[in-house]
């Protein structure tokens, strides 16, 4: 009886540390590699980092979040980019990639734009990401 009830608790013991799952800051991450889970450990800045943030229609008619992070978080928002020319960068919100854009070329005017290309619904991201943080209400437009 002993051996067996031991048994049972070392198997839910593993069981359990193998289904602890890793929560995402929501934020800006480093794309590290392409496989699953390739995303650097931190964000490189969050959504608290966000100065303006609106929700607005691109060209085709799709909802997108365009935004501007705070003055003293520019610098960061070039570095970033700056280094992953060439490589990608995503967008995490609730522990789920929203987007995760090509970057082109540096951005040095703190502007961002998180698009829909998995289906997303970013007019509900949009809402919670203004209820959540309480952004100034001249900071935020619909």
């Amino acid at each position: 009886m002993k051996i067996s009830t031991i048994l049972f608790f070392c198997l839910l013991m593993t069981a359990c540390i193998q289904t602890k799952s890793f929560h995402r800051i929501n934020g800006w991450y480093y794309v590290t590699s392409q496989t699953t889970d390739s995303l650097s450990q931190t964000p490189f800045l969050t959504v608290k980092d966000f100065d303006t943030l609106r929700l607005e229609t691109d060209a085709f008619g799709r909802s997108v979040i365009t935004g501007v992070f705070l003055q003293d978080k520019l610098p960061i928002w070039r570095e970033a980019t700056t280094k992953s020319v060439g490589k990608y960068i995503a967008f995490v919100f609730k522990d789920t990639v929203i987007t995760a854009p090509q970057v082109n070329s540096p951005i040095e005017s703190g502007c961002f734009q998180i698009s829909n290309p998995h289906g997303y619904d970013l007019e509900r991201i949009f809402r919670e990401l203004q209820k959540k943080y309480s952004y100034d209400k001249r900071h935020i437009n619909k």
